[in-house]
């Protein structure tokens, strides 16, 4: 709702701001052609201040949940890896924090080169992330 409540401001506002634009280019323009500009500015730079003030909060708001939801994240493979004594796999991993199977992947691979983990495959094929604590 927000982003139509944004685009409908910088709409508004870049129509009367073309409004404006259009009489200062108009040679000799008369004094209710002035007024249109003058009105056209009056109320198209709000239209616009408002809109990228919607954008902003609505960019900061987003900056603001994606650190939360990493925080979250980390301390889910914190607590995972203290409960399983530094070995995860992937299907634990994205059990515990809700990520698909190759978001988990793709978060443990960078974990494992952070960290510097190492893999351990079993016999059957399944690979396991192993994290030491020393």
């Amino acid at each position: 709702m927000q982003k139509i409540f944004a685009g409908v401001l910088f709409t508004f506002g870049f129509v009367f701001l073309l409004i404006t634009a259009s009489v200062m280019l108009t040679k000799n323009p008369s004094e209710d052609d002035r007024d249109a500009a003058l009105g056209g500015l009056m109320l198209g730079v709000p239209a616009i201040a408002g809109g990228t003030a919607i954008v902003l909060n609505m960019r900061r708001k987003n900056k603001e949940l994606a650190a939360t939801q990493s925080q979250q994240l980390e301390t889910t493979f914190l607590e995972l890896l203290q409960n399983t004594n530094g070995r995860i796999s992937v299907a634990e991993f994205a059990l515990a924090s809700k990520l698909s199977l190759a978001d988990s992947k793709q978060y443990l691979d960078r974990k494992v080169s952070q960290l510097n983990g190492d893999f351990d495959v079993s016999e059957d094929g399944k690979i396991s992330y192993r994290f030491d604590f020393r």
